[in-house]
């Protein structure tokens, strides 16, 4: 839009809607602005599994090295958000490592698992035919 060709007295109204709106205060319709939040549910209560699951997770799939368990800020942060935390509860890297090893494995079986159930299923219905 070419703001010579609209009137001064306009604009300045367009203008200060465009500005109510960037603030999030009331607009026209006097309604309140709605923002686009999004509501995050975590655990209902501290354990060291939960930690060292939360811990691997963000190693896992954020592309983050293994020393981050071991980072001295990383570590306060965890203990800022539970001040009662011992240095026991906080995963090491080792126990992140361990963690992450034993996950890949569980999850190979239960994928051979499968693909053995499916192959199985498959030549019985062959069989049949």
């Amino acid at each position: 839009i070419n703001h010579w060709a609209i009137p001064r007295e306009i604009w300045r109204v367009m203008e200060d809607e465009k500005e109510a709106e960037k603030r999030g205060q009331l607009t026209k319709k006097k309604q309140q602005q709605l923002l686009d939040f999004k509501t995050v549910t975590g655990p209902r209560e501290f354990t060291r599994a939960g930690i060292l699951h939360a811990v691997a997770k963000l190693i896992a799939t954020n592309n983050q090295p293994l020393a981050l368990a071991d980072n001295p800020a990383f570590r306060n942060s965890l203990v800022s958000m539970r001040p009662k935390s011992t240095m026991a509860d906080l995963p090491s890297s080792y126990d992140v490592k361990v963690y992450l090893h034993n996950q890949f494995v569980r999850h190979m079986k239960e994928l051979k698992e499968s693909i053995t159930v499916s192959r199985f299923l498959s030549s019985k219905r062959k069989e049949e035919t």
